[in-house]
């Protein structure tokens, strides 16, 4: 068969796949991200087999991660950050912490390597953005005070997440270096960190922004030159952090951060078209790159340390949501549901793992771990929601449910 025709095969394999779990989750109301990790590890070449080409699913997931980045970056807005930060940020940094904390015990009872246990705990201790918020989205709840709390909380994991790569970017394998040559490696790839957000600043506040005006004139008559304007420069942010010694999807969240206003509402227009199809393809390759078996042969102690995974979240939102609940701005906030909306992990999750897998950090028995944790939190997630918001799904509120005045009369 021609390799042209093998990659197509697996393409629409993944595809076909993904639309089959898809139809079944939304039929039982469950997270659709979860049915397209399940259709990736059920087709991959761990399960069924039917995909195995590990090239073609690690050059998908690379661009998703890529694209997924720079949209991130586009819709996040620093000023608007700047107003909750001294509120959220805190916060953030002691829900993560508990979060850790658990995931560290988890990590203990699978007898996992402190190099392992950290990678592990990082990769878990962040919520997914996609997953919550596309919910939020769905129910119109966007405009509840309490849902402003808890996406500005996991915008600013997500800055955490980046953090995290950042440090792995500076971690060579295990006794590959000596310290000498560990810290001149740090400091490289520290004085091409500071170069990059120069760069991406410098980039988007001269030349995008006079490049974006131009190009605007030919939405109408030519639509494909701004939609390749926005990939060529998402792309090339990528290509230059991944040559200073960072994740790709790094140098795309810069250039995607820095870009601001109108001109960052025209990129995302330009890329929504691809937006919804990487996001498939990210998942479903992440889901290919599962071996659940490796992980399930761990035992017992899997199930303790998933469970460890959930209730880290759900401690750890509970906390934040105390705090919130007790100030005279957000009394509605309710702790426990506060934290089983944090509770799915995704996005970032696969993302870091994906990393350090590549860089021989971690072997594909604790990215299957990774996997699984996403999978089963994104799973447990609603579940939990509706156990602790019973009528939550006719709330116009998100944590904070409302009777309907007419049954009341």
């Amino acid at each position: 068969m021609a390799a042209e025709t093998a990659f197509l095969l697996d393409l629409g394999i993944l595809a076909v796949s993904a639309l089959i779990f898809s139809l079944i989750f939304a039929r039982f109301k469950l997270p659709i991200v979860s049915a397209q990790i399940l259709a990736g590890m059920t087709v991959g070449p761990f399960a069924l087999g039917w995909v195995v080409d590990q090239t073609v699913i690690g050059e998908i997931a690379s661009v998703g991660i890529v694209l997924l980045l720079f949209l991130l970056g586009l819709e996040l807005d620093p000023v608007e950050l700047r107003k909750i930060a001294k509120q959220v940020v805190p916060l953030t940094f002691v829900e993560i912490g508990i979060t850790s904390a658990f995931a560290l015990a988890a990590s203990y009872f699978l007898g996992l390597t402190l190099i392992w246990s950290v990678i592990f705990a990082m990769a878990v201790s962040i919520s997914s953005t996609a997953i919550v918020g596309k919910i939020i989205l769905e129910r119109r709840m966007f405009q509840a005070q309490e849902s402003k709390f808890l996406v500005g909380l996991m915008i600013a994991e997500d800055f955490v997440a980046v953090g995290f790569l950042i440090v792995l970017s500076t971690i060579t394998s295990p006794g590959a270096a000596s310290a000498s040559q560990q810290f001149t490696r740090i400091l490289e790839i520290g004085l091409g960190g500071v170069g990059l957000l120069v760069l991406g600043y410098l980039v988007a506040r001269y030349l995008a922004r006079i490049a974006i005006d131009y190009l605007s004139s030919y939405e109408v008559d030519l639509e494909e030159i701004p939609f390749l304007f926005a990939l060529a420069l998402g792309v090339l942010f990528a290509v230059l952090a991944a040559v200073l010694g960072y994740s790709p999807g790094i140098g795309a969240f810069v250039i995607g951060l820095s870009i601001r206003g109108k001109q960052s509402r025209f990129l995302t227009e330009k890329l929504s078209t691809i937006k919804d199809l990487f996001l498939v393809l990210f998942f479903v390759s992440m889901g290919s790159l599962i071996d659940p078996f490796s992980a399930l042969g761990l035992g017992i102690a899997i199930i303790l340390a998933l469970a460890l995974v959930v209730g880290g979240k759900l401690v750890g939102g509970f906390a934040v949501g105390n705090v919130l609940s007790r100030s005279q701005h957000n009394p509605g906030i309710r702790p426990w549901s506060f934290g089983t909306w944090l509770v799915p992990r995704g996005e970032f999750s696969f993302v870091i793992g994906q990393f350090a897998l590549a860089i021989g950090l971690i072997s594909r028995d604790i990215f299957s771990l990774i996997g699984l944790s996403v999978l089963i939190t994104a799973l447990v997630g609603p579940f939990l929601q509706r156990l602790v918001e019973p009528k939550m799904a006719e709330s116009s509120h998100l944590l904070r449910p409302q009777k309907d005045e007419t049954s009341e009369q």
